[in-house]
């Protein structure tokens, strides 16, 4: 496709220009997106679409430039304006991607980018795949240093992955383990006994050493468990995950 005229005064960089360009398309008669909504478009020459272009991207970038607490780099400021052009204002301004930029969390705004993939269409809440390769680029372009700090530049060794005991999915996964094996416990009542005096230590620690009643021991167990999970799904959505 062209890409928009090069020589307007564009509040971002061209690599944002570019990439919402080719995503939103150029199209000077009126079409129906995946989504099903048909704008009102006029027939009007490319140079005249390019200058509303520039002039309506000019308006949003400094509508997402009075949201950021912390003032963005030129790429982070192009991927948020492209962000917001395809999800509007209102929902980028209640966004994750925002509030983690606004933190000072880069990595955790770059993975947020990839919560915006969804769209109805035929009254159903689905992935798009247009939108999940929108929001990569959009990811790509916020975490791409800008020329003028050399100390960005991209290392030249990296560390071994992260163990799978580090990542937080997985710890919620034990944590849910857990609660399954404490419900059989529970279940199994004084036959743990014969099989595992360990966990039997436990149950009588909590009973009779902190005084818990013997009937309250699982269920507290499940709701300790519970908050932890959810505290853990918190902290994933903070950092971006889906």
């Amino acid at each position: 496709m062209m890409l928009p005229d090069p020589s307007l005064p564009w509040p971002i960089c061209m690599a944002g220009v570019a990439l919402i360009a080719e995503a939103e398309g150029c199209r000077l008669k009126a079409y129906k997106c995946p989504a099903g909504v048909t704008p009102s478009v006029s027939p009007h020459p490319q140079a005249y679409a390019d200058q509303r272009f520039c002039e309506i991207l000019t308006e949003r970038t400094s509508q997402v430039r009075d949201l950021c607490a912390m003032a963005p780099s030129d790429n982070e400021l192009a991927a948020m304006v492209s962000l917001s052009y395809n999800c509007g204002m209102a929902g980028f301004a209640k966004s994750s991607v925002l509030r983690a930029h606004n933190a000072g969390n880069h990595q955790a705004a770059a993975r947020a980018f990839g919560l915006w993939n969804q769209a109805r269409i035929n009254g159903v809440l689905q992935p798009v795949p247009g939108l999940t390769a929108r929001r990569a680029a959009e990811a790509a372009l916020y975490l791409k240093p800008d020329p003028q700090f050399a100390a960005q530049a991209m290392p030249q060794a990296v560390a071994a992955e992260s163990s799978i005991g580090a990542s937080p999915i997985a710890q919620a996964g034990t944590v849910s383990a857990g609660v399954g094996a404490l419900a059989l416990v529970g279940q199994a009542g004084d036959q743990v006994q014969a099989v595992s005096g360990t966990v039997q230590t436990v149950k009588t620690l909590a009973t009779d050493t902190l005084g818990i009643p013997a009937d309250w021991f699982l269920p507290i167990v499940l709701v300790g468990a519970g908050a932890v999970a959810v505290w853990y799904r918190n902290k994933q959505r903070a950092q971006g995950f889906a």
